[in-house]
This record gives structure tokens, C-alpha cells and sequence, in this order.
């Protein structure tokens, strides 16, 4: 009886330390995203049932860049408290295959598929042809065979062996078309698993439950291999009619989870940030360019750079500094998206925006004989915009690439929108009242050019037109300029500024005449030229 007693105490205890080491498993969804310039922070719920008392609750399959330090929980039922948090990463465990390893595998499948298929024809016909030639005895030995029979028999022989043998080529050559298909495919999907199923992280939690019952978990964390930058749609449909801004960011997904259907937001802070207060630094004012910040800033570190620089195929994600506020912006996505992890660029719509413009034209002749349409745009620094590339389109015309920098756009922000070919504008030198003379030991040169520019459109436009003179830069040598034609001069710069009203079908001429004066034993350069590539021969 005491030795019954003794076991039934020892199972118990072992029924006791079995249940409290029993863990549970509970898969987390990521339902809602903040993407940083270099960094995200993945949203996550998790529900389960939970017995009463402690209990080990497991939440698998996270990121592989989990940040540890990062991670934040809240429970929605009040009778559950959560004792301790670890992390650990699972070897055995991948994230599982995403879309594009499922794929490949489907590939493989099917081209494996052909390939069994294939040796099991040539098996069958290589029997046939076997069994065809170990049968050649005709008639027998003791009867004589009609040399009719031998001829059929031949006949026979030969079509089908060639039969036989065009159907075992045609397998020959498919096979290799298969066998090299399914390389190529292989070596992708081993390279795909090894960047995009990578071990994974899991989060081990021990909970204490008043009673038994559903528990939600409602958990964040911070990863890297991320991002986001923004990207510009300008696009103006005509003189009179306001600019349409749409204002996009280009995301990328290295995290080695999938983002399916998830709220995104867009944020400009820096994920890094100490905890420790901000102290000002003395802001010295001077003429020049606009002073970074230096205190804080999200530059990249070794593990960021390692986890975006990893190669996928022939994409890879390259880094730039860009300039934002010193106020840390967000901007909620109104539509959910999917963002895979697979190191592509996904676009998402930010905003969109119906600027006020005015458009008037500039040219300059010297360089070009083009006049551009010119969109200004005033009060932009209340859209909040982060410096960024631009696509511009002018009448459902691609003009070109432009980039909208924050920190050195005046309040004014001047957007080219290409070239109007009904504007003819044309320079060029009058040689006959271009002249040089020596005066005692100095040489004077004089030249005068004559702009001629013309309105063919068929309503009244303004233009500005920049040309320049040279500045000296010695004091022997002096510049002159006797004539511009009612421009404006800028002495420090030598740029000429004519502002014109031209009416349908009105042309203006404007002179430019200026005079150099050096020393005879000197040489100056009067000209300015530019390189090109050409072909070598």
C-alpha cells in the first residue's frame, strides 16, 4: 500500500511539471506597419486560449532581424499578466515559403514531372526496339520463307526501328530543354531560400491566468532591412489650369515577412533615437548653405547596410541622404497594401495634391535656343514634403526627371516643363560691328550680339531671357558694356535679365554689345566652350 501511494505521489508530480512545461503555440499576424526611412516596426496580434494558472505562451515565425531590444506588448483580458518576455531565434523553423518560393517550387514540380515522364518513354520504346530485333527469325529453320515475307518482315523492321528511333531523339533533345530549365529554376530557388528563408525569430512569453479562457496579445518590434523614399507625379495639363502633385514613396520589404493586406504608415523619424533629452546647440546664422542638423540623424549602421545591400537577382536597394524637417513627420496609407519580402520596390499612394501655378517662359540663348515653360509654385512648404525625385508631364507628355530638394527651394519652387517649339529664339554675333583695335599697349575687342525672339502661339505669353557678360577678375583687365537693351545687369555675376510681354505673332530684338580690354602680351579667354562625346575612328 505505501508503494502504491509513493507512485501515485510521483505521477502527479509528473502530471504537475508536464502542464506547467507544456507550451502554447499561438501564430501572429502582422496587421499594421510603420515604415521609417531606414527601419520598420511590425504591428502584431495574436489569440489564443489560455488554461488557468502560468503557462508558456510561443509566438513564432517573426522576423530574423528582430530587434529585441524593441519589443512591446499589451493584453486586452485583464485577468492575464504577463511575468517575463524573451526572444530566440529558431533554426529549425524558416518563415515558411512566400509567393514567388511557391512558385518556383510549382515550376520544378512540373518540370520533374516531365522529365519521369520522358524516361519512362524512352524505357518503353528502348524495350520495344529490344523485343522488336530478338525476334528477327523469320519462318523458323526447317521451312524456307517466301521472299515476299522477307520483304514485308524488312519493311517492317526498318519503319518501326526508325519510328523508335526519331521518337527516342525527339525525347533526347526535350529532355536537355527540361534538365536545363530546371537548373536555372533550382539555382534561383536555392538562392531565394537562403535570402528569403532564413531562420526565424520567435517570442517566448510566461503568463499568469486568473481563469481559463480566449487571451488577444497585441505586440510591436522594430526591424531593419526597410525603408521608404518618396517619389513625385508633377504633372500640368495646361497654362491654365493648376499643377496636380502626386506625391508617392516607394517602399521595400527585406525582413524576411511578408506584409499582407496591412495598414502602412510613413513616418520620418528616426527609430534610433536615444531616450535621453534633446539639448540645443547654438544656431550661428551666416551667409551660405542651410546647417544640418548633426545632433541626430539616422545614418546607417553596419547590420542596416549588411541587411539592404543583400542581392536579389540583378535589384538591389542603393541608400541617399535626404533632407527632411527637424520635425519628425507621418503620413497615413488611406488603402491597405502587401508588401512582400522580396527587396523590390512597391509604390504607394501618399497624397495628391492641385497646385496653384503661374507659367511663364525663360530661355537661354547662349546655351539653348529653346524656350521652357516654366511652373511656379508658391505656399508649397505647407504640403510637408520630403526631398525626392519627380516625373514630370507636360499635356500627357513625359517631359523628365526632376528632383524637388526641401532644403535650398526658395518659397518660390520652379518646376521646368520642358520645351515649346512655337517660340523661336535666335543669337547670333554681327561680325560687322564686332572689331578689335589696338590702343598703346592694350588690345580692346568689341562685341555685340543680336537676340531675335518670336511668338508663334496664338495668345500673348511672358518670357525671361538670361544671357551674361564676362567679370573680370584682374585688374588689367577691364570689361565695358555699352549696351543691353533695357536688361538688367547683376555686376557680381555679369548675367543679363530681359523680362518680355509678346503678343500673337510680335517679335522683339534685343542687342548685347560689350567691350574687352587687356594687355597686348596677354592672352585671354574670351570664349566659352563646352565637351561632347563623339564616335573615334
Amino acid at each position: 500500500m505505501k508503494t502504491v501511494r509513493i507512485f501515485t505521489l510521483i505521477f502527479c508530480v509528473f502530471l504537475f511539471n508536464l502542464s506547467d512545461a507544456q507550451n502554447i503555440t499561438a501564430k501572429p499576424q502582422v496587421y499594421a506597419v510603420t515604415v521609417y526611412m531606414l527601419g520598420a516596426e511590425l504591428h502584431c496580434s495574436a489569440e489564443t486560449v489560455l488554461p488557468k494558472g502560468k503557462c508558456t505562451v510561443v509566438l513564432p515565425g517573426l522576423s530574423p532581424q528582430l530587434n529585441a531590444g524593441s519589443i512591446r506588448f499589451s493584453i486586452e483580458n485583464g485577468d492575464a499578466t504577463i511575468l517575463s518576455v524573451t526572444s530566440r531565434t529558431n533554426y529549425l523553423n524558416g518563415q515558411g515559403d512566400n509567393k514567388q518560393i511557391r512558385l518556383l517550387k510549382d515550376s520544378v514540380e512540373l518540370i520533374t514531372d516531365q522529365l519521369t515522364r520522358i524516361a519512362m518513354s524512352r524505357e518503353t520504346f528502348i524495350k520495344e526496339k529490344d523485343l522488336l530485333f530478338k525476334n528477327q527469325s523469320i519462318g523458323g529453320t526447317e521451312n524456307g520463307v517466301k521472299v515476299e515475307e522477307i520483304q514485308r518482315s524488312a519493311d517492317f523492321f526498318r519503319l518501326r526501328s526508325n519510328q523508335i528511333n526519331d521518337e527516342l531523339f525527339l525525347l533526347t533533345k526535350n529532355e536537355a530543354k527540361y534538365r536545363e530549365t530546371l537548373y536555372r529554376l533550382q539555382a534561383e530557388l536555392d538562392e531565394l531560400n537562403a535570402t528569403y528563408n532564413p531562420p526565424s525569430s520567435e517570442i517566448e512569453l510566461t503568463v499568469l491566468n486568473q481563469r481559463e479562457g480566449k487571451v488577444k496579445f497585441d505586440f510591436s518590434y522594430m526591424v531593419n532591412g526597410c525603408g521608404w523614399a518618396p517619389k513625385y507625379d508633377i504633372r500640368a495639363d495646361g497654362i491654365d489650369k493648376p499643377i496636380q502633385m502626386v506625391y508617392r514613396a516607394n517602399l521595400f520589404n527585406n525582413s524576411g515577412v511578408d506584409w499582407n493586406d496591412v495598414k502602412i504608415k510613413l513616418s520620418t523619424a528616426e527609430p534610433g533615437k536615444s531616450a535621453t533629452r534633446p539639448i540645443l546647440e547654438k544656431w550661428a546664422l551666416n551667409y551660405g548653405y542651410d546647417v544640418q542638423d548633426m545632433s541626430e540623424s539616422n545614418f546607417i549602421n553596419n547590420e542596416q547596410r549588411a541587411t539592404i545591400d543583400k542581392e536579389v537577382g540583378d535589384d538591389q536597394i542603393g541608400v541617399e541622404n535626404v533632407t527632411v524637417e527637424e520635425l519628425s513627420q507621418e503620413f497615413d496609407i488611406a488603402m491597405p497594401y502587401t508588401i512582400l519580402s522580396d527587396s523590390k520596390a512597391y509604390t504607394v499612394d501618399v497624397a495628391s495634391y492641385d497646385l496653384p501655378a503661374k507659367f511663364d517662359y525663360s530661355a537661354v540663348p547662349k546655351m539653348d535656343r529653346d524656350a521652357f515653360l516654366v511652373a511656379r509654385i508658391t505656399d508649397w512648404t505647407k504640403l510637408n514634403l520630403v526631398s525626392g525625385h519627380a516625373s514630370v508631364f507636360y499635356a500627357g507628355t513625359f517631359v523628365g526627371q526632376s528632383y524637388i530638394n526641401t532644403a535650398t527651394v526658395a518659397d518660390t519652387m520652379i518646376i521646368s516643363l520642358g520645351r515649346d517649339k512655337r517660340i523661336i529664339i535666335k543669337r547670333a554675333q554681327k561680325m560687322e560691328d564686332s572689331k578689335s583695335q589696338v590702343i598703346g599697349s592694350s588690345i580692346k575687342e568689341t562685341f555685340m550680339y543680336e537676340i531675335v525672339v518670336r511668338n508663334n502661339k496664338e495668345s500673348a505669353m511672358n518670357i525671361t531671357l538670361h544671357d551674361q557678360v564676362p567679370v573680370s577678375q584682374n585688374s588689367d583687365i577691364t570689361v565695358d558694356v555699352m549696351d543691353v537693351s533695357g536688361g538688367t545687369l547683376d555686376p557680381l555675376s555679369g548675367i543679363i535679365t530681359w523680362k518680355l510681354t509678346l503678343q500673337p505673332g510680335e517679335t522683339k530684338q534685343l542687342i548685347l554689345n560689350y567691350s574687352i580690354k587687356y594687355p597686348k602680351n596677354q592672352r585671354v579667354e574670351k570664349r566659352r566652350v563646352r565637351s561632347m562625346a563623339c564616335p573615334s575612328f
